[in-house]
């Protein structure tokens, strides 16, 4: 029997991370349909999917759609803004030989890369995702919109128009009846949905079917490369650009918050649809209900955390090619470790240390372990009630 290599193990534990954050929100339907198809107001069961389905879809959009956009518009604009821009590098120098030949060796065609280099006085080459705008008017309306949001009065201003007109609601009269204004506020109403979505449809086609990614190269590595671990280090970024690490590390700032309202989501399902006809069947139910949110929250919480360590590596197994390369990224790390200790680099050190084979290529069991408890106490409600157990017990 062959033994799964090293890459393959940790881009595995990359996906049961993933799993265990956004699985709450794709078990969200099945949840939320077993409550709507109980009680005395009950829906059929295609009616109840479909009803939590576009609640979750809904709560994606609003949780982590949305807060990534705006993030892409205002890293895009500051990126325009900067006062330096980045220069792209240019391979025919001869200081970019040993770089350009280290990229080659990888299987890159440096002529196909966006490589940028700029003055650092620190040697940290970096492969980030440059956001871009939407074209043409849309484009200048989005610097507008955020320029906008900067602004701490805009805000101010908001806050105090929306509570004049809570308080003095009574006292405004409309100039004409409410009749004669539908009409106007549905085509607008139509006009902003349109507008919204022809914003959404360029970000989403301008940074994930076709994102901008560079490669941020400090004039220092030249200099870098000569050092021992100098290849090894510019393999081991190359390791994110070829799988894309800079838009997932982008994904994860924002997934975990619609994991987590997922998880209350199934909870609170699970708990309306337990028995609650005596007093140990409350009491029972309520501590399986906490039960299952811890656990479920700290699923979550933990394979957020683990998610960019397993990145880093499967960076490493991929940079390292033989012994000789494995030392000197130890001891790489092992300096880094010394100034400045992280969790993370003493991970890294020990899965290097057992050449990825020994146990958990990361410390994620922890978070599936959680991910189990959170499942079998959402997921047995959800089943009584589907093939009828529990059919009536919970009002």
């Amino acid at each position: 029997m062959t033994s799964v290599s090293p890459v393959r193990r940790l881009r595995r534990a990359e996906r049961t991370c993933w799993t265990v954050l956004i699985g709450p929100l794709c078990a969200a339907p099945a949840t939320g349909a077993s409550v709507l198809t109980t009680g005395d107001n009950r829906l059929s069961a295609p009616a109840a999917v479909g009803a939590t389905a576009f609640l979750a879809v809904l709560v994606l959009l609003v949780v982590f759609l949305l807060p990534l956009v705006n993030e892409w518009r205002a890293d895009s604009l500051s990126g325009r803004e900067a006062e330096e821009a980045p220069h792209p590098v240019d391979w025919s120098a001869k200081g970019w030989v040993r770089v350009r030949d280290t990229f080659h060796s990888a299987g890159l065609d440096t002529t196909r890369l966006d490589a940028v280099s700029s003055w650092s006085p620190v040697a940290d080459l970096k492969v980030v995702h440059v956001p871009q705008p939407s074209p043409g008017r849309l484009g200048r309306m989005e610097d507008w919109g955020t320029r906008l949001q900067r602004r701490k009065s805009v805000w101010a201003v908001g806050a105090a128009g929306g509570l004049a007109f809570a308080v003095l609601q009574d006292r405004i009269s409309l100039p004409s009846e409410g009749d004669r204004l539908l009409v106007p506020a549905v085509i607008l109403v139509a006009a902003l949905w349109a507008v919204a979505g022809t914003f959404l449809y360029h970000a989403l086609t301008l940074n994930v079917r076709r994102p901008t990614v560079h490669v941020a190269i400090p004039r220092s590595w030249r200099t870098l490369l000569r050092s021992p671990a100098g290849a090894v280090l510019l393999r081991h970024e190359i390791s994110h650009l070829r799988h894309g690490d800079p838009m997932r590390r982008r994904y994860l700032r924002h997934a975990p918050a619609a994991g987590k309202a997922a998880v209350f989501f199934d909870g609170m399902t699970a708990l309306a649809i337990t028995p609650v006809e005596s007093t140990a069947q409350t009491l029972t139910s309520i501590a399986v209900f906490v039960l299952t949110l811890t656990c479920g929250l700290y699923a979550n919480s933990r394979a957020g955390r683990v998610l960019v360590t397993l990145m880093e590596m499967r960076a490493d197994a991929e940079a390292v090619t033989d012994a000789e390369s494995a030392d000197r990224l130890s001891a790489f790390l092992t300096a880094q470790q010394k100034r400045n200790p992280t969790r993370q680099k003493a991970d890294r050190l020990l899965a290097l240390s057992r050449g990825w084979t020994g146990g958990h290529p990361a410390p994620y069991a922890r978070a599936v372990a959680a991910a189990w408890v959170f499942a079998v106490g959402v997921c047995l409600p959800a089943i009584g009630i589907w093939t009828g157990v529990l059919d009536g017990v919970s009002a």
